[in-house]
């Protein structure tokens, strides 16, 4: 009976460690005929320019729609940045789609309070805190 309740507790351990991807982000706005809302999870590194997505975490995205346009990120198989813009995947992101990009990394840089420690840093957004890399210390 005891290794079946410790079975038990280790299962479903288990079960909620695998269901748990991170704190889902919402930040939204609406006034006059503007509605912005922006939807993240998981780990978002950016580059120092604040101008790109270099990495997502396993099971994370950015999902951006600015009145009747949507942006969304994710990881692809491959590890790569798999992007949609208005619902269909595009290969690259065009001028209206990088400014849309913009937009959204400039949300969460504000909601993050967000300051660039090196010119060749990247910066990863988790949660609510922000990860820098480290320097190597010799």
């Amino acid at each position: 009976m005891k290794k079946l309740t410790l079975f038990t507790i280790a299962a479903a351990s288990l079960v909620m460690l695998s269901c748990h991807h991170g704190r889902h982000t919402t930040i939204a706005s609406h006034s006059d005929n503007n509605d912005v809302k922006l939807e993240y999870e998981g780990t978002i590194t950016i580059s120092t320019d604040k101008t790109r997505i270099t990495d997502i975490s396993h099971g994370g995205y950015l999902d951006y729609k600015h009145n009747s346009d949507e942006l969304y990120a994710s990881e692809a198989p491959d590890g790569s940045i798999c992007y949609k813009l208005n619902g269909a995947q595009v290969a690259g992101l065009d001028q209206a789609g990088q400014k849309m990009l913009g937009e959204a990394i400039g949300m969460i840089v504000k909601k993050q309070s967000l300051k660039v420690v090196g010119e060749n840093t990247d910066h990863r957004l988790n949660f609510f805190t922000l990860f820098p890399p480290q320097a190597k210390r010799g």
